[in-house]
């Protein structure tokens, strides 16, 4: 009885055809950069393998448009689905290595016959036993890529510190001027025509309905159908509606009562 012929390091037996072209598989040297499978250091034929990669998304559709935003939400966890089998007198021993290697916790080493070796996390397994096939085990195995174990870190936004800061330091100016014109009681030589035109220019600034709609058109978010895109501001990432709209009245008071001292002055 003649021997079986060899078989190359997927399965397939060397020297049948690969494809209508009528090139055999030694005709050519690529398969002999591919790899002998194995998973944890135990080894088997690959038989089919199935790769899974791209991008996750979240398609938002909305009504009356006839295109839609399709948004990026990171890289898929690239998946392999690998059927082999196992072979020998000692196949059984093999199988049930590949069981105890599969029930192990944690990441492993796969060697991808096609793809090298991968730090994966087998996340199923199955063998099948053909009656009609003695010393032979089919296997199949799931893997999905695994990544470092990350926790949450906190952070300077050194941004936000310096806009608050400015913020601060702004309404804090403001305050500090209110109070140094109700303390003085006499300037010199202050332009009486400068100071009527300037404080009613304050004046009118504050009191524009607009100023409302102006305190929170610059809220960090994503307002989906309202707007292509993030907005971005020069607001404290933490600015809500409320707080923008009452830093927003505390100016206007501010204005109006450094334009009473200046009335008491005698200046408008």
């Amino acid at each position: 009885m003649s021997a079986a012929p060899p078989l190359n390091p997927i399965g397939t037996i060397a020297g049948s055809p690969a494809d209508n072209s009528g090139t055999s598989w030694l005709a050519g040297n690529w398969w002999q950069h591919l790899q002998p499978g194995s998973w944890r250091g135990h080894g088997f034929v690959m038989d089919v393998a199935e790769n899974r990669m791209g991008r996750r998304t979240a398609v938002h559709e909305y009504p009356y448009r006839d295109s839609v935003w399709v948004e990026d939400l990171g890289r898929l966890p690239r998946r392999f689905a690998v059927q082999a089998y196992l072979t020998g007198d000692d196949v059984y021993q093999q199988r049930d290595a590949m069981i105890a290697a599969c029930e192990q916790p944690g990441a492993g080493t796969l060697v991808h016959p096609t793809l090298g070796a991968l730090q994966v996390i087998c996340i199923d397994f199955a063998t099948v036993d053909r009656r009609e096939r003695g010393r032979w085990v089919e296997i199949t195995l799931q893997f999905i890529l695994s990544g470092d174990l990350t926790f949450p870190t906190s952070s300077i936004a050194t941004g936000d510190n310096v806009t608050a800061a400015a913020g601060a330091l702004n309404t804090a100016s403001a305050a500090d001027l209110s109070r140094s014109l109700s303390a003085v009681s006499f300037v010199p030589n202050v332009s009486t025509a400068f100071v009527p035109s300037f404080a009613t220019a304050a004046i009118n600034a504050v009191n524009d309905p607009a100023r409302s709609l102006n305190a929170v058109a610059g809220l960090v978010g994503l307002y989906g159908r309202y707007s292509s895109g993030p907005m971005a501001t020069l607001q404290p990432a933490t600015t809500t509606v409320q707080t923008a709209l009452a830093a927003a009245v505390t100016t206007r008071q501010t204005v109006l009562d450094a334009a009473h001292a200046l009335g008491n002055l005698g200046l408008l």
